[in-house]
């Protein structure tokens, strides 16, 4: 997650999100373990296979789940499952189709809240792929951006999501218990990707075995 210094909202619903949920966004990290998984292309097509079947579940329901407009955001914002897609086209010529959470599994991220506690990890789950996409170009012999659109969120901003979103959080007051309620849509929406990727890898396995930690 960024880290940023804080402003008035962060003291109070950003803080309450990156204070709520560290235990949350390490367990999703240990299931990835990335760059350390991918050790040849075959690893890159079942990760981003197994994101793919995480992360857009998850954007779809967040994009209508709240009417986003009333917070002054674009309801795709952060939105890049189309990346892992156009990744996926480009590393394999019949890619899999991983299988995501069942519609009961998603996290329920309706009300400004929960919605705001949902994008806050996708959003920020952005500003770190530009660390592990050169890793892997590297490793694995590929041209920047090849297979690595996702990760470096090609042609997106991810900078410029980042601060849209804390500035339309930042401009209304929340309460304690919606506070709560963010941090609870944030925590199931790390556990719902965490649980789809790991099924993802135990039915088709990487060549590399995460890291103990």
């Amino acid at each position: 997650m960024p880290d940023h210094r804080p402003s008035t909202g962060e003291r109070t619903m950003l803080a309450a999100l990156r204070a709520g949920t560290p235990e949350h966004h390490h367990a999703v990290e240990r299931v990835l373990d990335l760059p350390g998984r991918v050790r040849d292309r075959r690893d890159l097509v079942i990760v981003l296979d197994a994101m793919l079947a995480a992360w857009q579940p998850v954007e779809e329901r967040l994009a209508t789940a709240y009417d986003w407009g009333r917070l002054g955001l674009d309801p795709r914002l952060g939105a890049a499952a189309d990346l892992l897609r156009a990744d996926l086209a480009l590393l394999a010529d019949d890619p899999p189709a991983g299988r995501g959470p069942a519609p009961g599994d998603l996290p329920a991220l309706g009300g400004a809240a929960a919605a705001v506690g949902g994008r806050y990890v996708l959003v920020g789950s952005a500003l770190g792929g530009r660390v592990i996409a050169p890793v892997i170009e590297r490793r694995l012999g590929l041209p920047e951006g090849r297979g690595t659109g996702f990760f470096r969120r090609a042609g997106r901003t991810p900078d410029a999501d980042w601060r849209a979103f804390r500035t339309a959080v930042d401009r209304r007051a929340w309460s304690a218990p919606e506070r709560a309620e963010a941090v609870r849509a944030a925590r199931e929406t790390f556990a719902v990707i965490a649980r789809t990727a790991a099924a993802a890898f135990a039915a088709r396995p990487t060549t590399a075995r995460p890291r103990a930690r």
